[in-house]
This record gives structure tokens, sequence and C-alpha cells, in this order.
């Protein structure tokens, strides 16, 4: 037996190439430390942990909350875009029909001027055309009563008759 423990301590000491004193003297100081950190250190490690953890699930909650309003803000603001856009759109609109208002009653107000210009001007020709019948009736009275007086002044054979009214025709032109 004493061989196979002394097979073993050489095989221990040749495989993992450790002292087993020493392994134990490590493993108790592992402890040491350990239980030192435990009862003077870990209350204060856990704190300042759990103090940082608190820490950064406020900053997280925060961005988060700043995140939601940024989100709000920005369908808001799209909203107002949109809302601003649709009323430029209503403006434009209504002043195009404005437009084509104001241009619809210009076109009539032009059309009922011409219209006006037209009768009175068709008035005027026919005051002017009354005007110049009742001239060449006076006229035509006149060459007419002209051509009598010649004629019964002269008994006259065909070819007086036709100088005759040459001659009115003539003096009628000068007038």
């Amino acid at each position: 037996m004493t061989n196979l423990a002394e097979a073993i301590q050489s095989l221990v000491d040749t495989a993992l190439g450790i002292d087993l004193m020493e392994m134990v003297i490590q493993i108790v100081a592992t402890i040491l430390l350990i239980l030192v950190v435990k009862f003077f250190f870990w209350e204060k490690v856990t704190n300042f942990i759990e103090s940082r953890r608190d820490i950064m699930d406020k900053e997280l909650t925060e961005a988060t909350e700043r995140n939601e309003e940024a989100k709000t803000l920005k369908k808001e603001a799209e909203e107002a875009f949109e809302k601003g856009k649709l009323e430029a759109k209503q403006l434009l609109e209504d002043a195009k029909s404005r437009g084509e208002d104001t241009r619809r009653e210009i076109i009539a107000k032009a059309k009922d001027e011409a219209t006006n210009i037209k009768k009175n001007a068709q008035k005027d020709l026919d005051q002017e055309i009354e005007v110049a019948k009742s001239r060449m009736r006076n006229e035509i009275i006149e060459v007419a009563a002209m051509l009598a007086e010649k004629v019964i002044a002269k008994e006259i054979d065909e070819a007086t008759y036709e100088r005759l009214i040459d001659e009115t025709i003539r003096e009628v032109q000068k007038q």
C-alpha cells in the first residue's frame, strides 16, 4: 500500500507538476481571501453594484421616456406638417376658385359692354341711315322738282330730256 501511495504521489507530482502542500496552502489562502472579502467588502461591493444598477435603470428609463417623447413630438410635427400642407392646398384651391370667379365676372362684364356698344352702334347706324334716307328723299324731291320745272319751261325732245337729266345729276353731285 505504501508503494501505491508513493506511486500516486509520484504520479501527482510528475503529472501536475505541483507540490501537494503548495496546493493546500493555495486553497486555504483563497478561502481566507473569500472570507475576508465577504465579511469586510462584500456589502460595500454589492451596494456599489446595486447603486450602479439603479443609476443605469434610471438612465435607461429616462432614455426610454425621452425616446417616447421624441416619437410623440415627431408624430405631432408630422401631423402639423400634413395639416399645413392641407391648409396650403385648400388656400391654393380657394385662390384658384376666386380667380376663376373673377375671370368669369370680367368676361361677363366685357360681353355685356360689347353687347351695349354693339346696340349703341346699331342705333347710331340706324339713325345715320334714317338721316341719309331723309336727305336722299329731299334731294330726289328737289331733283324731281327741278326736272319738272325744266320740262314745263321747255317743250323738249328726247335729246333735250336726256341733256336735262345729265345736268340735273351734275347739279345734285355738286351739292
